[in-house]
């Protein structure tokens, strides 16, 4: 059959020639055969475990039934089978009575061979199945147990036949507790039986599933029919998943969606302003450019539309200029330039600012400062700005004829600025938010406070970059607002910055006119600007190209080039190469012209040669005061003399 060796079967019996007879017939059979005499003897022989023991009912030392009984309720041999042997008559008493003590068969008329061997394969082939039943029922509980989810097997009433290691844990119960009772008693997915899941799941043939909390956390519960071969339902599997984690997730990218939701509503609202914003000064400067036109003899009507004019331009420059600090912030590209300054004078040049729009809403403006000087380790024109955004933001939700105050004081080691006015107010919803990019507290139609909603935001970054703090206040809408920014004192410099203004263009003025070439290729900027700059008092030329700027400044001297970067086919940046390398450094003044105004702008305009660098609209103010410095002619002497123009008029 195969190389095995034969299995063993023990024999216990003190009747040698009936154990020699059993013997002789299942050596035949193909069994190996040890014997024993007594029960003494049979139950040390049965720790070898035999495959069947073959028990005489009466043994000299020990009943054959009490051997039996020993046998079955020893662990290590309990599931040997044991066949009761007699050759005389017992009784039926006697019978049942080995039975019940373990034994898994009985014979009386041991001598039929056939009979013998037939009984004693039978009963092993019933140990084999016992023993592959069990270690099927063993893999499959070992597999059962390995699953992390809950499993529980349920008869067709709902109740629990059997459940995994993990379900244990997950209720916290034993599987003996477990065992019998109702599904809807240990997972509370319904309170109403005949409404539970699984009865939903019995009642359908499909999968049913819902959730629940158990000791804080989440658990998906699904049901699924179990069949038969003819496709009745027979129960039901219950899996129990710790969904906790991924409930978490779920509720974190749900807030995050909403967050980013609210922040695109917000950036949606905020280009919808822009337009807006941009788009009011356009009206007035049309306006006022066709009163210009129609009305040239009109001296008085001429000034007032110029004015108007230049407001708007200056508010459009205005708004650019808070668009490029914000992406300046956010980049993290601001420098200060950090000096030590009286806070008084900050709060003057920054009161210099709001004034206009401040007094146009005829608001009554209120200022109390410290008597002595407090020093601050700033940025003058940077927190000047701080305290007029406040001042404007003050003045633009405040009714009209409203109240604005401004307060300082010292208070420890801290410089404190509060701006109070009794405007619209915060609502409790607002003031977390009253900081971030984009946020106003109203945008409608009937209030059109001419701002972006980033002011505070510039307001904030400005005030943290000088390691200060800011906070809002407000009682609730219709209640007024108060902002309060603190920020580090400091002692007295010993040089502190003074209030030296600019000098005027007429002041220093060279002897001689200086000649400058505009280069743009947009005609109206550059034709515009090359007047202003001759009404000024200077010579100008125009060009509109990099290779007509080349030419023209090759062909004449000039003393400036206020060469635009964004020109077609050969850039601004080309240009100033080209103009470097032939003129090297005393050549004449270069100054670029772009609407770029970020960091790495600056810093490459200055590495291919650029002296200065001025971000559209052009600030004539700057312009004009870098032409009145005492020390610009004298770098225009040089350059126009290396240039081989003219030295004088």
């Amino acid at each position: 059959m195969s190389g095995l060796p034969p299995e063993t079967i023990l024999i216990v019996d003190d009747d040698e020639a009936k154990r020699h007879s059993i013997a002789k017939i299942l050596r035949r059979a193909g069994f190996a055969i040890r014997e024993a005499q007594t029960g003494a003897e049979g139950m040390r022989l049965a720790a070898d475990n035999p495959v069947l023991i073959i028990l005489d009912v009466k043994l000299p030392d020990i009943s054959g039934f009490d051997v039996c009984r020993r046998i079955k309720e020893d662990p290590s041999t309990a599931a040997i089978p044991v066949l009761h042997v007699s050759s005389t008559f017992v009784d039926i008493e006697d019978r049942i009575h080995g039975l019940e003590g373990g034994a898994d068969g009985y014979l009386t008329d041991v001598l039929e061979p056939l009979e013998l061997v037939a009984t004693v394969k039978a009963l092993l082939r019933a140990r084999r199945a016992e023993e592959a039943a069990h270690i099927s029922t063993r893999q499959w509980q070992v597999t059962f147990d390995a699953i992390s989810d809950g499993v529980v097997l349920l008869d067709r009433d709902g109740r629990v036949m059997q459940s995994n290691a993990a379900m244990e844990g997950i209720l916290k119960t034993s599987w003996n507790d477990l065992t019998g009772r109702p599904i809807h008693d240990v997972l509370p997915v319904s309170s109403d039986p005949d409404g539970s899941t699984f009865r939903r799941m019995l009642a359908t043939g499909r999968r049913e599933a819902a959730e629940l909390t158990l000791g804080g956390r989440w658990f998906r519960v699904t049901f699924d029919p179990l069949r038969d071969s003819g496709g009745v339902v027979k129960g039901g599997l219950c899996i129990v998943s710790d969904v906790t984690d991924r409930r978490r997730l779920e509720e974190t990218l749900r807030g995050r969606a909403e967050e980013l939701a609210a922040a695109d509503r917000r950036k949606d609202e905020f280009l919808a302003m822009l337009a807006h914003e941009l788009r009011n000064p356009l009206a007035p400067i049309a306006n006022a450019l066709e009163s210009i036109r129609l009305a040239r003899d009109d001296v008085r009507a001429t000034d007032e539309a110029l004015n108007i004019a230049v407001r708007q331009v200056g508010h459009m420059a205005h708004l650019l200029d808070d668009l490029l600090d914000v992406s300046r912030f956010t980049r993290g590209n601001v420098q200060l330039r950090m000096v030590g300054v009286d806070l008084a004078e900050v709060l003057n040049r920054a009161i210099e600012t709001s004034r206009p729009l401040i007094e146009a809403e005829g608001h009554e403006l209120t200022t109390s400062f410290p008597p002595d000087p407090v020093w601050l380790e700033g940025d003058p024109t940077r927190l000047a700005q701080v305290v007029s955004n406040l001042l404007n933001n003050a003045a633009k939700y405040t009714e009209r004829g409203g109240r604005i105050s401004l307060t300082a004081r010292r208070e420890g080691d801290e410089a404190v600025i509060g701006v109070r006015d009794n405007g619209i107010g915060l609502s409790a919803e607002m003031l977390p938010r009253v900081f971030d990019l984009f946020s106003q507290e109203v945008r409608s139609l009937d209030r059109s406070q001419g701002g972006l909603g980033i002011g505070l935001t510039l307001v904030k970054s400005l005030v943290k970059l000088h390691g200060g703090s800011i906070r809002a206040d407000s009682e609730g809408p219709g209640r007024g607002s108060e902002f309060t920014v603190r920020l580090p004192a400091s002692g007295p410099p010993s040089s502190p910055e003074g209030g030296r203004k600019p000098a005027s263009a007429a002041a220093h003025r060279p002897a001689r006119p200086l000649k400058i070439l505009v280069v743009d290729d947009s005609r109206d900027s550059a034709r515009s600007l090359a007047r202003v700059l001759m009404l000024w008092g200077y010579e100008t030329r125009v060009a509109h190209d990099g290779p007509s700027a080349l030419e023209a400044s090759l062909s004449e001297p000039f003393d400036m080039i206020l060469l635009d970067i964004g020109l077609p086919g050969m850039d601004g940046y080309q240009v100033a190469e080209r103009l470097r390398d032939e003129w090297g450094p005393s050549g004449p003044v270069l100054v670029a012209l772009t609407g770029y105004g970020q960091e790495e702008d600056f810093s490459k305009s200055k590495s291919v040669g650029f002296d200065d660098h001025l971000v559209k609209p052009v600030s004539l103010e700057r312009l004009q005061a870098m032409l009145s410095d005492p020390g610009f002619p004298d770098r225009l002497k040089g350059a126009r003399g290396a240039a081989g123009g003219p030295e004088d008029g």
